[in-house]
């Protein structure tokens, strides 16, 4: 059977018949605030649950760096972990830290080229070196969940962690009655419907995937070896 898509409206009608409390004695506003701290701490679990995946590309433009990442996507980005240059040849960029960057390439030795680094600051995508022409790339990350009790949308998660969120606030208004044996059990219930989801959501697909050179590619220029390159050629 396929799983239930839910929204704040029925998660909040599955508390009140589980609970057989009104709005006189358990306000919307009080149960929708349990909802949602069980909701982040499931987010908080990981930082790369599979529903919070993007995909967004923009073209750079010739000698500028930066580039806000709002530009590009309508979601809000949270994290962005892979960027492939598409043109010609193509590459895929290595990420570094943005102080490495900075300090590396500074004064005579920030000139434009391909770009083979990339950096995250402030909101924004830094490429290294500065683009020479323009280039099409395309990133991968996660983004921010949505305000589905705003938008009255449903909850913005793997269905099977939709029913844990009744648990949770049960677990929490029953520890408002202190009833801590009630409590205690719908707590064991979120926690292990959590458990069961995020073991199902990380979990690899059956097939094999076909392993390249060890998952990398021969002869891709990485931040050490350009450094290397650049010691070496100091003195030329």
């Amino acid at each position: 059977m396929a799983m239930v898509a839910q929204t704040a409206a029925t998660l909040r009608g599955f508390v009140r018949d589980i609970t057989d409390l009104d709005t006189t004695d358990l306000p919307d506003s009080l149960l929708n605030m349990y909802i949602r701290d069980g909701y982040y701490r499931i987010l908080d679990l990981e930082k790369r649950w599979k529903f919070l995946e993007e995909t967004f590309t923009f073209n750079t433009v010739v000698n500028q760096r930066a580039y806000t990442i709002a530009n590009f996507t309508a979601d809000p980005i949270d994290e962005v972990i892979s960027i492939v240059d598409n043109t010609a040849i193509g590459n895929r960029l290595d990420m570094v830290g943005h102080d490495m960057a900075e300090e590396t390439y500074i004064g005579s030795y920030d000139i434009s080229g391909n770009p083979l680094f990339y950096s995250i600051w402030d909101s924004q995508i830094h490429l290294y070196p500065k683009p020479n022409s323009v280039r099409a790339l395309t990133c991968r990350g996660y983004r921010e969940p949505t305000d589905w009790f705003t938008t009255l949308g449903n909850v913005d998660a793997s269905k099977n962690l939709h029913l844990p969120l009744v648990y949770y606030a049960c677990s929490r208004i029953y520890q408002r009655l202190e009833d801590t044996v009630m409590s205690a059990e719908y707590k064991r219930a979120f926690d292990e419907g959590v458990s069961l989801a995020r073991n199902a959501e990380i979990k690899p697909t059956s097939h094999a995937h076909l392993v390249l050179s060890h998952g990398q590619t021969r002869g891709r220029p990485t931040f050490k070896g350009w450094m290397q390159q650049l010691g070496r050629t100091l003195g030329d």
